[in-house]
């Protein structure tokens, strides 16, 4: 038996599953051996290609290749770093200065991003198109096991540069030992890959299943399945066990699912944001206790999850689902003042049982080297479970995407037209959009957005700009954040040309659905009002199920209005003679 590391862990299965499915894309099925040579391969030609004490950034479009790519870099002892390859330039530049890499990965998506870059000095850059595989063996270095390199996840900072957090594969075990323990993952379970390579919980989607003898499937080529898509991609291959963010969950309400649905599926795994009462009462509406949801709660800085909680019917009627309890080995705590009531809200402190390993640079740690301050309000209710209450400073979540309210504040006072802004991530019903309230009286929305595009994650950009004379503030010169519009109220104040005739009225509310503003106009862009790919995704969904027509996307991408929408479902629905 291998040591117990995650690596150990992937080694043992190797042996034993060899000729076994590792990672399923699509029709493509990558067994245990082919996925082991690749890593192999990788690892050798990190010995040869650029500064080998530095770190390896991985720039890759293909979730297999990420995943081969961080086995090598964990079999030679690098530190690697994934990062989408479609992030904008401005964010590239950010990553690259401050991870200054000795070895990139980079197919072709990668190189394209890459192309004009500076790159470090003597940095080289491994292809996978011609990448040869290798016969592995996890220990075949001079020495015992490998180092743990760990590894540098980037996300968004207060400064305007992206901020990396640095981790350990002990840390990754920590989470995988007790996830494949916990929810039975073992020999052929499948499990869903729906995250992107930037964030740390792709770690998380790849090792459970590849330390347990189990399948990895990954996301279509065309992007992350929504709504009737994603309940179809979960029946046809038979996913056990689905990791993803509420956003993405929600989005099989529009699915017409039946008790019968998904036959195969045990458990639904949810993180990144907030889970709220109504998702639990629809889900054990249709499922009972038989497919169990659970609330996963745990910052990037102490390495994926830290607490858990197995929703129950009381969650359904509660006022919040709680984030739980504690994973073994891990302490959690509300710190309160002097004399405060045990209820009372605080900053939630967690404490792990490996090294906790900060920022990369020179960003301030808040904690020590196992305990993360996390900046989140809870308290603990009479039975033990942790309650959230939101953030202490300026952070938020958006659709599983953390965000600095600050750094996108910076971008935008960036353009020579912004007098003031405020950002703020404003939830109406179940729903979340960033929001941007600015003084900026000549630049138009669709010139702000592509400012902010250029200088933002996607996942950053605002969805709503909001217009303001002034944004309040209070004596001391702080935003009276109280004092804010609500979004609805703004762009139903702008309303100028209303929806007619029964379809465009219709799809002017499914719009203010998916988007939560009231007031759309006829002549609205779907996407100038901030309805990026998922909300696209959501919204073709919804008119597919609605009017029982299948509208190609290119038909509305040629018009994203409500008049271009409602022609275009009225014209194929009178075609199709329905």
């Amino acid at each position: 038996m291998t040591t117990p590391t995650v690596l150990g862990r992937w080694a043992d299965s190797l042996a034993r599953h060899g000729a076994r499915c590792a990672i399923k894309s699509g029709p493509r099925e990558v067994s245990y051996g082919e996925l082991a040579g690749r890593a192999a391969g990788y690892r050798a030609a990190f010995e040869g290609a650029g500064r080998p004490a530095d770190p390896v950034l991985i720039a890759t479009a293909d979730p297999v290749e990420v995943i081969a790519a961080v086995l090598g870099c964990a079999a030679a002892g690098r530190t690697f770093a994934p990062v989408d390859p479609r992030l904008p330039a401005a964010v590239l530049d950010g990553v690259l200065a401050a991870l200054r890499p000795g070895t990139v990965v980079a197919d072709a998506v990668g190189r394209e991003a890459l192309a004009g870059r500076r790159l470090p000095d003597g940095a080289g850059i491994v292809h996978p198109e011609t990448l040869e595989p290798r016969a592995w063996s996890a220990e075949d270095r001079p020495g015992a096991a490998p180092e743990d390199g760990g590894y540098v996840y980037f996300t968004s900072g207060t400064t305007g540069r992206p901020k990396g957090i640095r981790g350990s594969l002990e840390a990754v075990h920590h989470f995988v030992d007790w996830e494949i323990a916990e929810f039975g993952i073992g020999e052929g379970t499948t499990v869903s890959q729906l995250t992107s390579p930037g964030f740390d919980a792709f770690l998380r989607d790849a090792f459970a299943p590849l330390c347990a003898g189990g399948t990895v499937c990954v996301r279509p080529d065309d992007g992350t399945p929504v709504g009737e898509g994603l309940a179809r991609w979960l029946t046809e291959n038979e996913v056990e066990v689905l990791h993803c963010v509420p956003t993405l969950f929600r989005t099989l309400r529009s699915a017409a699912l039946t008790p019968d649905s998904f036959p195969a599926l045990r458990a639904v795994l949810l993180a990144g944001e907030q889970l709220h009462p109504s998702d639990v009462a629809w889900w054990r509406g249709l499922f009972g206790g038989d497919k169990e949801l659970v609330n996963l709660y745990g910052p990037s800085e102490t390495t994926m999850t830290k607490l858990f909680h197995r929703t129950t019917e009381d969650d359904a009627h509660a006022r919040l689902v709680p984030v739980g309890r504690p994973l073994p080995g891990v302490a959690a705590r509300v710190l309160t003042g002097p004399g405060d009531p045990q209820d009372a809200l605080g900053e939630v402190e967690l404490e792990v049982p490996f090294p906790l390993l900060g920022y990369l640079g020179e960003d301030e740690w808040r904690g020590t080297a196992t305990t993360y301050r996390t900046g989140d309000l809870g308290r603990f209710r009479p039975d033990g479970t942790l309650e959230l209450f939101g953030r202490r400073d300026q952070q938020v979540k958006v659709h599983g995407v953390r965000i600095d309210l600050g750094e996108v504040e910076n971008a935008l006072r960036g353009h020579p037209g912004v007098e003031d802004v405020c950002a703020a991530a404003v939830t109406e019903d179940v729903s979340t959009a960033l929001v941007a309230y600015v003084v900026a009286p000549d630049v138009p929305d669709a010139e702000l957005r592509a400012h902010a595009a250029q200088l933002l994650a996607p996942g950053l950009v605002p969805s709503v700009f909001v217009r303001m004379a002034a944004i309040p503030r209070t004596l001391n010169g702080k935003v009276e954040r109280r004092s804010l519009p609500r979004v609805r109220l703004q762009r139903a104040a702008d309303a100028t040309r209303a929806p007619q005739g029964p379809a465009e009225t219709r799809i002017a509310a499914i719009w203010s659905e998916i988007l939560g503003l009231a007031g759309i106009n006829r002549d609205d862009d779907f996407t100038l009002l901030g309805g990026d790919s998922l909300a696209i995704a959501r919204l073709m969904d919804r008119v597919r199920y609605e009017y029982r027509v299948d509208l190609p996307l290119r038909a509305f991408l040629q018009d994203p209005t409500v008049t271009g929408l409602a022609s275009a479902v009225t014209d194929r629905t009178a075609r199709s003679g329905s």
